[in-house]
């Protein structure tokens, strides 16, 4: 509130109706008391409202009291500076103050003593006496120099004082006087703020009233004219006070702070996402709500789901400030709230793979032939693996899609109605299963391994004699073997042709001899060898049939004894190493038998004990398969082809007659040394893929059926079968009736592919079953 110089006393100015210029110390503080108004109530708390360039300013009716003052008086009311330098002014000359009565005294302005002073000037001297020298000191009243105040004229007078400096002080302040345009600055005409005479009639001004200079929460009523406001901007204007100081400083920041106060929008107390605009009430505010918010401040968002479901069709979804319809899957939002089913079928042709697509509602399906199952990552139909759901009762076998159960008719089980389960075959021709204990069965190893082996020693030189009775039906076998080991002496009757066949070797030197008549017919016929000085004589019936000269004797000398070995139905080697190689097995029968006088108790009483050596007592022509039992082959089907010997071919032709006791099982198989299956021939009574229960002749590759034929052969009558085999061509015949191919020529092709590839190694044919670990 100080304009001063370096090195020299302040100076300050209060302008009102009388523009007034003393000199003042530095060391002073002004003062003012707040004027009195009508009814006793005080205007403001400071008179003082800074001017133009700092300059303090006293304005208003009623002003009060500054300080008390020690100097020179430039100038009066209404009148202007001069423009010469004015006189020095005289110096202060302090004065010791009188000293007080103790009694009391009336207040000043009633004392007899003094005239009337007006109260604002009395306030000051009452706070800060002074003892002045002025000419003016006299114009108050008795001429009391001593303790009257510098300048109290009227009310409207400013009352302009300053401390002049203490009585210890050793020299006096001086006057300083300021020329024209020095003085022009501080002494700046200014409108004045109120032009009648009853100020608290019009309503106040805030920069007038608490910008200016610090106000009081009656002075901000007056500016605001209601409570709310006001009971709002009040403890914010003390706040601002506290943080940027009083409103003399000026500064900045405090002026910003209170102009901003008054509006109740700044800062916008509306959350700002959920409003569209603020209004300032007057103490007050109201923020309207943009749509989908509400609360006071617009912060709260409005759950349009809840009314209604927002009228969405399906799902509803509240979001701040809105919200969305949306559709379950499978649909698709027609109209923002409407929701239809998508075909996706027809949307995307490939959605599905190679598989189906079935269109539902809200959803699609891909769908694939039985036995297939849809793989949603790559959209293929996979193949169902039936098996591994333990569907079948024994065997289950995969196949592309589907599945085949298997029984083992070794064991008299068949496939049942429901083609999981197993039942009980029951033959459809009876069966003649009578044996016979003094009977021996030649056949019984499909191998060719003998059924007997005997060996006779004797100290003395013995011929070979054996007498039996035998019947069959088929044409070749070996019916024994007598003699030592392979390179020694030997012989073997053997049947090639329905004829007998004797090999004989002697010294090293093989003969073959057959003759005699066609002995193959089923009929009982007596058979004998007899080994004579130097031939060998066989009869049939009695009958001579083949004389062999001789060179030695059969029985061998080691370690002082003869020994011979005999074996029935088959040969101790290998047939290969015969002098004419020949299929050993023969399913034939033998009774009656004598080898050398007699000596056979121990051949008769194994053949009680074994079943499966007996024969039957009543048997056909042909061979019989019970079903617990096969023959077995080592043929070569390969061929080289004409004409090119690098290059090979293959055929395979089968002819039979068959007069089947039952409704199932296999005819004739091929077996991979893999122990895989790439032909058979079987009777079934069952369509796996219809699930139709009938009697078929089936011709398969591997798992898969590539001809078909319905026919009932279980009726007690004999049956033609033929099969036809080559790289390129494919046929079953069951009497004269051609079966129907199930595979399109490619897929044939294919299949005959496979078995041209299984040809290639060594493969075994099976007739009448196939091994335990063979699943057709």
């Amino acid at each position: 509130m100080f304009n001063r110089e370096e090195n020299t006393p302040g100076r300050l100015v209060c302008a009102g109706w009388t523009r007034l210029l003393i000199q003042a110390e530095p060391s002073r503080l002004w003062r003012c008391l707040p004027p009195l108004r009508r009814g006793g109530e005080r205007r403001r708390e400071g008179g003082m409202e800074g001017g133009d360039g700092g300059v303090p300013r006293l304005g208003g009716w009623g002003s009060g009291c500054v300080g008390w003052a020690s100097g020179s008086l430039l100038g009066s009311a209404g009148s202007a500076i001069p423009q010469q330098r004015p006189p020095r002014a005289a110096p202060l000359r302090h004065r010791p103050r009188p000293r007080l009565r103790p009694r009391p005294r009336p207040p000043p302005w009633r004392s007899p003593r003094r005239p009337w002073v007006p109260p604002c000037c009395w306030c000051c001297w009452r706070r800060t006496p002074r003892r002045v020298s002025t000419p003016r000191a006299a114009s108050w009243g008795h001429g009391d120099t001593g303790t009257a105040p510098s300048l109290c004229r009227k009310a409207a007078d400013c009352c302009l004082l300053s401390s002049s400096s203490s009585s210890s002080s050793s020299s006096s302040s001086s006057a300083v006087l300021l020329r024209a345009p020095e003085a022009a600055q501080f002494l700046r005409q200014r409108q004045r703020r109120a032009y009648q005479v009853f100020e608290e009639a019009k309503q106040g001004h805030l920069e007038r009233e608490c910008v200016e200079e610090r106000c009081s929460k009656e002075e901000a009523r007056e500016v605001f004219e209601n409570d709310p406001e006001t009971e709002y901007f009040y403890p914010k204007y003390l706040d601002c006070i506290q943080k940027y100081g009083s409103p003399y400083t000026r500064s900045p920041d405090f002026l910003t702070c209170v102009h901003n106060l008054p509006n109740q929008c700044s800062p916008d107390p509306c959350y700002k996402e959920g409003t569209v605009k603020c209004e300032d009430l007057k103490g007050d505010f109201y923020c309207e709500c943009k749509r989908g918010w509400q609360g006071e401040i617009c912060d709260k968002d409005v759950d349009e789901c809840k009314v209604q479901h927002g009228g969405c069709n399906q799902i509803c979804l509240n979001k701040l400030g809105s919200y969305r319809c949306s559709c379950y899957s499978g649909y698709a939002l027609k109209d923002s709230r409407t929701c239809e089913d998508i075909d996706e079928c027809a949307a995307s042709a490939d959605i599905c793979g190679e598989a189906r697509c079935k269109n539902l509602i809200s959803s699609y399906e891909c769908l694939c032939d039985s036995g297939y199952k849809y793989n949603e990552l790559r959209k293929t139909c996979d193949d169902i693996n039936e098996c591994e759901q333990q569907l079948c009762e024994q065997t289950c076998v995969n196949s592309p899609g589907s599945y085949t159960c298997h029984c083992d008719g070794r064991g008299g089980v068949k496939l049942s109605q429901d083609m999981n389960t197993c039942e009980n075959i029951i033959p459809c021709v009876p069966f003649a299963v009578a044996k016979s204990v003094k009977s021996l069965y030649l056949g019984r190893m499909f191998s060719g391994t003998p059924v007997i082996r005997l060996r006779f020693k004797r100290k003395q030189p013995t011929r070979l004699v054996a007498e039996f009775d035998f019947r069959t039906f088929d044409p070749e076998g070996i019916l024994f073997f007598a003699g030592g080991h392979q390179d020694s002496t030997w012989v073997v009757l053997a049947l090639r042709k329905g004829r007998l066949e004797l090999q004989l070797k002697y010294n090293g030197i093989g003969r073959v001899t057959s003759s005699g008549p066609l002995i193959n017919h089923g009929m009982w016929q007596t058979i004998s060898v007899e080994e004579l000085e130097r031939s060998l004589v066989i009869k049939v019936n009695r009958d001579a049939v083949m004389k062999i000269a001789v060179s030695g004797d059969l029985f061998t000398l080691d370690k002082g004894l003869y020994q011979l070995n005999l074996t029935v139905g088959g040969i101790p080697f290998k047939t290969k190493d015969l002098v004419l190689p020949i299929n050993p097995r023969l399913d034939g029968c033998m009774r009656a038998w004598n080898w050398l006088n007699g000596e056979d108790s121990t051949i008769q009483e194994t053949i009680r004990m074994n079943e499966r050596m007996q024969c039957f007592s009543v048997a056909g022509r042909g061979s019989f398969y019970p079903g617990r039992g096969f023959a077995v082959f080592n043929l070569t089907y390969m061929q080289p082809s004409s004409g090119n010997e690098t290059k090979t071919s293959w055929k395979i032709e089968l002819n039979a007659a068959i007069q089947p006791a039952t409704d199932t099982g296999v005819l004739f198989a091929l077996v991979t040394e893999e122990a895989s299956v790439p032909l058979s021939l079987s009777l079934i009574d069952y369509h796996s893929t219809k699930k139709l229960k009938q009697q078929f002749v089936i011709l398969a590759l591997e798992h898969t059926v590539v001809s078909r034929l319905a026919i009932n052969l279980c009726d007690k009558k004999e049956h033609s079968v033929d099969i036809l085999l080559k790289k390129d061509q494919l046929s079953l015949r069951v009497d004269g009736m051609a079966g129907e191919s199930e595979l399109s020529a490619s897929e044939l092709e294919d299949s005959l592919s496979i078995l041209d590839s299984s040809l290639q190694s060594t493969v075994k044919t099976y007739v009448g079953g196939l091994p335990g670990e063979h699943p057709v």
